[in-house]
């Protein structure tokens, strides 16, 4: 029996078995060890909160979310009317508090409780570890709900925090957790790259755990590139060593991984084996946890393998049911997949369109791009079947969407599936297209080491990445999907837009150009969508819009991140409808137009902040480009300038040649103008050099405006029509970047800005660390 006078030491062993009993996952037993003591007896102060707050944890890994957050808030009740100095206390329940709120549905709530933790750590203990465990939990909240931009900005803050800190371990699982969040985001290679970090850093530290962790996420990886061998190998490592420390939690995800393999490879017997064996540890475990739904789509499939899909559908819902009320927006998109399967295979195929449809629109908010690929690929296979023509046009849509994207996460076994389903041949594509404007056909040849395909379209560069691009140009010509081009000013966003018309079937109509930055918001409209002649003596004229002018030809609608949101609602009409009604008009217009859409800013950022229409931007987004800017393409700034050099002399009738000193300057510069920067750059230097002269590095100078003697990696002047905010936000990023993400050398590099002025810039303008890396700068 307990009572006050049990020894210290006693109690600090009990306490000591209950965290040995947590760490092992042992949750049952930790509810049966805290009623048997409290079944002896009142119990000492010392003891009451510890065992409540364990109570709470093992109710969490059971999954008994609802008691938890009924516990733990009214203890945070009492905490603060009788206890608010126990800071320590307030600290573990709203911790635990979060999790289960987090659990039942309530993000916001469970925000709440997480950075309130937060500033307990920060603020009463100055405990940075605690302060980053606080984090780690808000970014796996977000991470659960869905919001992976939001999870991949706070684990990338956590992991250099943690870094800063000198706090390994917790690097580690930042570096983990990132990597997972990078991956939902079809961000593959650098979830590799984070992945071994955490590896490093685990197997460093001998975090047993942790390495299991980490290898059961290089399998998965392994496995979504192709390379099931290894896949196999690594996750029955992971099995084994679980078992040997009793990890349950990644026994389950190890047994899942396994069914996942043995589907991939046709085996369902074993499959199916191996998920039964996870899903009976899982409801052992957490029969309302994140695993069951997980497991649930994993059977479902199975089911409708070996013909069964009433127990498909069943076992989707009730999956389906614990992914809501725990708020799991992937899961319950990613089901949505082996939900229309079975209703195919019930030939209910209007049902399974449906469902497919309603997937791919939840996926597509997501930004989950690895199983959007997965579920564009069925819907197109579906749609093909049809006879319908306009099905067959919208399968194909699909089809080339999904290999996009599969070729932006750099999964060629996918990309060769959906070829196979297209009948695409690439070698068998031919590139015959008309000479791009100032490029004569067969007296301008390449320079030396650019690309001849591309240099064909008006695109100088040898760089793979841009290559690339024009090749997906290539292989999607005859799409009717929208592009989407992103890129900073001057990289040459117009350049591939006509690359893109120049390869397409509507090659021989018009190639439309609307600059939505230049357009003035009173006239936008009209610009775009036309005027119908106003009634009267003296009335405005009908014109034309720039999409009837477009008719059967390609619009480019350059910074369409600067429409207004009325034009936005327009435009997405016109996109999915054909159809578009004049400014005064009464009835509708047919048109039939290619979008291309450009924008030097993250639309995805954007449409977080509600400053552009998510839906427009998932239908823009049918076709991604994001074209990488001149800093990060060395070998294009020779090739280019060069090329440039060559083309100034001839217009000017001079020879005009460059040092080596000044090829070291261009060579070094960062070029936060990129192309249009260079060329201006040149273009002066030729103009002002004589006949013959050889140019110094003095003459390719860049100055700033206002800014004497500014050199390398600042921005250059704004452009016209383009926002300050815009600019400044280039400028800022340029600089975190040439700095290495130092933030102190940064803000000095901008004129000698204040530190706190640039943070507060930062977080106005949306920079997240992970667009510039590397330390905050003391």
């Amino acid at each position: 029996m307990i009572d006050d006078k049990r020894p210290r030491s006693d109690t600090g062993g009990f306490l000591l078995k209950i965290d040995d009993l947590l760490a092992h996952a042992r949750f049952s037993a930790v509810l049966d060890a805290v009623a048997e003591i409290r079944a002896t007896g009142p119990l000492p102060e010392a003891l009451e909160t510890p065992l409540l707050l364990a109570r709470c944890r093992a109710l969490l890994g059971l999954g008994r979310w609802k008691e938890v957050g009924e516990i733990a808030e009214k203890k945070l009740s009492e905490l603060y009317a009788l206890h608010p100095d126990d800071k320590r206390a307030l600290l573990e329940f709203h911790i635990a508090a979060g999790r289960a709120v987090w659990r039942i549905g309530r993000p916001s709530r469970a925000e709440e409780h997480f950075r309130a933790a937060y500033h307990i750590s920060r603020w009463d203990f100055e405990d940075t570890a605690g302060m980053l465990r606080s984090r780690n939990l808000l970014g796996l909240c977000f991470l659960s709900a869905g919001e992976f931009h939001r999870a991949v900005g706070e684990f990338a803050r956590g992991q250099l925090q943690a870094r800063d800190a000198g706090l390994y371990h917790e690097e580690a699982s930042f570096s983990l957790n990132l990597s997972i969040a990078l991956a939902k985001l079809g961000r593959l290679e650098e979830a590799d790259q984070g992945l071994a970090r955490a590896r490093t850093l685990f197997g460093e530290r001998g975090h047993s755990r942790g390495k299991v962790q980490a290898r059961l996420f290089h399998a998965f990886l392994l496995r979504i590139a192709g390379d099931l061998a290894k896949a196999d190998t690594q996750v029955r490592g992971a099995l084994s060593e679980a078992e040997e420390h009793g990890f349950e939690r990644e026994q389950i995800i190890a047994l899942e991984y396994l069914g996942d393999l043995a589907l991939d490879r046709h085996e369902n017997q074993s499959a199916i084996e191996s998920y039964d064996r996870a899903l009976v540890h899982a409801e052992k475990l957490a029969p309302e946890g994140d695993l069951v739904p997980e497991l649930s789509r994993r059977i479902a499939e199975i089911h409708v393998r070996i013909g069964e899909p009433n127990r498909a559908l069943i076992t989707c819902e009730r999956g389906l049911r614990v992914a809501r009320r725990i708020n799991d927006r992937f899961e319950e998109a990613a089901t949505y997949r082996v939900m229309s399967m079975a209703h195919l295979l019930l030939s209910h195929r209007e049902k399974a369109i449906r469902t497919a449809h309603e997937g791919i629109l939840q996926l597509r908010k997501l930004e989950a791009l690895y199983e959007l690929t997965r579920l564009l690929v069925w819907a197109g296979e579906i749609l093909l079947t049809g006879g319908d023509a306009e099905e067959r046009r919208a399968a194909r849509d699909y089809l080339w969407e999904a290999r996009s994207l599969a070729m932006s996460m750099k999964l060629d076994h996918w990309v060769e599936r959906v070829e196979k389903i297209l009948g695409v041949e690439i070698a068998s594509l031919p590139v015959v297209v008309p000479a791009p404007e100032g490029v004569s056909a067969g007296s301008d040849a390449p320079p030396r080491g650019a690309d001849p395909g591309c240099f064909k379209l008006g695109v100088v560069t040898q760089d793979p990445r841009l290559i690339d691009l024009v090749r997906i140009l290539e292989r999607a010509s005859s799409s009717r999907l929208p592009i989407l081009i992103l890129g900073e000013t001057g990289t040459g966003k117009e350049a591939l837009a006509r690359a893109a018309h120049s390869l397409s079937d509507r090659s021989g109509h018009v190639f439309v150009v609307g600059h939505c930055a230049a357009l003035p918001d009173g006239q936008l409209d009209i610009e775009l969508f036309g005027r119908d002649a106003a009634g009267g003596p003296g009335g405005e004229r009908a014109r034309a819009g720039l999409f009837e002018t477009a008719h059967r030809g390609v619009i480019f609608l350059d910074e369409v991140s600067e429409l207004l949101t009325a034009a936005q609602a327009k435009l997405l009409r016109v996109i999915e409808m054909g159809e578009l009604r004049r400014v005064g008009g009464m009835g509708l217009r047919q048109v039939d137009a290619r979008v291309i859409a450009a924008s030097t800013r993250d639309l995805g950022g954007l449409v977080r902040r509600g400053l552009f229409r998510d839906d427009l931007y998932y239908r823009l987004n049918g076709i991604r480009l994001e074209v990488p800017p001149l800093r990060e393409r060395p070998g294009d700034i020779e090739l280019i300038g060069r090329y440039l050099l060559e083309r100034a002399c001839v217009q000017a009738h001079k020879t005009v040649t460059l040092s080596e000193s000044a090829w070291a300057y261009l060579m070094s510069y960062a070029w936060p103008g990129n192309v249009r920067e260079l060329r201006n750059v040149i273009d002066r230097a030729v103009a002002l050099a004589q006949d013959g002269d050889r140019c110094r590095a003095e003459a390719v100078q860049v100055q700033i405006p206002g800014r004497n003697g500014a050199r390398h990696g600042q921005a250059g002047a704004r452009g016209a029509g383009r926002p300050a905010s815009a600019d400044e936000r280039d400028m800022i990023l340029n600089a975190l970047r040439t700095h290495g993400g130092n933030q102190s050398e940064a803000a000095r590099s901008l004129g000698g800005m204040k530190r706190t002025t640039l943070l507060y810039k930062i977080k106005k303008l949306d920079i997240r660390p992970e667009e510039y890396g590397h330390s905050t700068g003391a």
